[in-house]
């Protein structure tokens, strides 16, 4: 009999797409699953003809049905005594929100993901663990740093093991459309209305062919103002589509180009080509396009990532970064099928206040590989051994490239000089100060010896503490472990004890990393951005 799994995502459209390749996996693995979905969003997960079944939240989950608290109570019991009678053998759940792990604990099944609320605000809260722990900590505080995607923690909530790779293409017709996403979940994610006129006009200019605007309601005014003023191969269906003719559409562009929006992933989902743009607190690593060869326009601005979706930026400067012209000529490369790296080098010079990165899949999960060289920082190279702890901590078994690949692809390339000083980018000296890594080592290996002495909670917790201040760069570590773990394996027969032995050897792992970077880094050049180090991670 298969394995009925009850999947509850109560998150937008985006995130029921980036739930895909768990569904995925659990078809893989012979199970059958089951969403269930905030009333909004069923409709459209039907018009996308999800290969699962759709259960949605009754009236009385919706703020706006008028109804009393007692008919409220009586439903929830209906609807709980309905979901019992559906049998499933377990529950994932994917959002850290009350309602669905309320639901999910009344089923008497095994649950996995999130079982628990965490809410360090109001006392001592219960640790999360594992992959759901993951989530909450690079959501909370260490964002600058992640570089694992969202479906790939989600398909973590299975267990070990990815989906197969999602090859690049198989979707879309190369003489369809090029589709220009307006709308974005925040105004400071997306391209000004002046900058999108120059883009059409361009696009115009140097590919001459079609182009349809699309977007929700809110965009449908821009769209028609954008139509009448950048000539009649231009078509505006913003706000006019409902969500069958939006795949219909976005199945047959030559290209997708779009700031983080649902139709992005839509994009990807179906395998169509497609370009996203990350400004403000959007980041690639984290929501950009699952699927191989999909490319992504990332702002080098000092302040990006930035926090509470830019709303405190006076300038939103970061939208300027590359200018309308280049992004033009990205998108029509793409659609004449220009291999990515020769679009890199040949837009060099006007990719240098921003990264063109392209999604490579990996057995560890999606990387996204820098087209453009950049310079070492200690953000960037701690952000490379951070992803790497964390997959051998939580998926051991992945296979993970070396850890030269792995910092090619984040386009931090080193060469050597004939004296033998490291060189990075165009032949320009960089690096890190030596003793940087050997404290980040130094620190990785007092941490690790702490643990393993499975010290009480009180005396670990001040030993913690000055850890953190003794070595700060370590701070991205504690927060995953102690704050948000709070330390699960640290006695035996509390917490998962079985986490101890995984964690001492990932930790062995990337005190052994952390060495071999300062070989390679180790200029004695600093190569960094203090300002956005200060500012967002401590990293010192």
């Amino acid at each position: 009999m298969a394995d009925k799994v009850l999947v509850i995502q109560e998150a937008r459209l985006g995130d029921l797409l980036q739930s895909g390749p768990l569904l995925e996996k659990i078809h893989g693995q012979g199970g059958c699953p089951t969403l269930l979905l905030r009333p909004g969003v069923v409709e459209a997960a039907r018009s996308l003809g999800m290969n699962s079944g759709i259960i949605s939240w009754p009236g009385f989950g919706d703020p706006s049905a008028a109804l009393s608290l007692s008919c409220r109570i009586a439903g929830s019991r209906d609807f709980v005594r309905k979901m019992r009678s559906e049998n499933f053998s377990r529950v994932i759940v994917l959002n850290h929100h009350g309602t669905g792990i309320a639901l999910a604990n009344m089923l008497g099944v095994p649950v996995s993901g999130f079982d628990h609320l965490f809410d360090r605000e109001s006392g001592s809260p219960a640790p999360l663990g594992g992959w759901p722990a993951y989530l909450v900590a690079s959501s909370r505080g260490i964002r600058a740093l992640n570089r694992i995607h969202l479906s790939d923690m989600w398909q973590g909530f299975e267990g070990p093991g990815r989906i197969p790779s999602r090859p690049a293409g198989g979707g879309g017709d190369s003489l369809g459309p090029v589709v220009v996403v307006l709308g974005g979940r925040s105004p400071y994610r997306r391209l000004s209305p002046e900058a999108l006129h120059r883009l059409l006009l361009t696009l115009e200019r140097i590919d001459g062919h079609p182009v349809i605007l699309s977007g929700g309601p809110e965009d449908g005014e821009l769209g028609e103002a954008l139509a009448g003023r950048s000539g009649a191969k231009v078509t505006n269906t913003a706000g006019r589509t409902t969500v069958q003719e939006l795949v219909a559409l976005i199945s047959q562009a030559s290209v997708v180009f779009s700031p983080d929006t649902a139709t992005l992933h839509l994009a990807a989902s179906l395998g169509v080509p497609s370009v996203g743009l990350f400004f403000a607190s959007a980041l690639p690593y984290e929501t950009g396009a699952y699927r191989e060869g999909a490319l992504s326009v990332v702002t080098r601005q000092d302040c990006y990532p930035c926090s509470g979706e830019g709303a405190s930026c006076p300038s939103i400067s970061c939208r300027n970064d590359p200018d309308a012209e280049t992004l033009a000529h990205i998108v029509a490369g793409l659609r004449r099928g220009e291999p990515a790296r020769s679009l890199a080098a040949r837009l060099s010079e006007s990719l240098t206040a921003c990264q063109l990165l392209v999604a490579r899949e990996t057995p560890s999960g999606l990387l996204q590989e820098a087209l453009t060289p950049t310079l070492p920082t200690k953000e960037g190279i701690l952000a490379v051994l951070m992803r790497r702890f964390v997959v051998r901590y939580l998926d051991p078994t992945a296979p993970l490239p070396t850890f030269s690949e792995e910092i090619s692809l984040s386009g931090m390339n080193v060469a050597s000089d004939r004296k033998g000083t490291a060189r990075f980018g165009k032949g320009q000296p960089g690096g890190v100060d030596p003793l940087w890594f050997v404290r980040l080592e130094r620190g990785v290996d007092l941490y690790l010896g702490l643990r393993e002495r499975c010290l009480q909670k009180v005396e670990r917790e001040r030993m913690v503490e000055r850890l953190a201040s003794d070595f700060p760069m370590l701070w991205p570590l504690l927060h995953h472990l102690e704050w948000v773990e709070g330390g699960l394996s640290a006695q035996p027969g509390e917490g998962d004890g079985e986490n101890l032995p995984r964690l001492l050897r990932a930790g062995a792992s990337l005190s052994w990393e952390a060495q071999s970077a300062g070989r390679l880094f180790g200029a004695g050049v600093l190569g960094e951005v203090p300002e956005k180090e200060d500012s967002h991670v401590a990293v010192r």
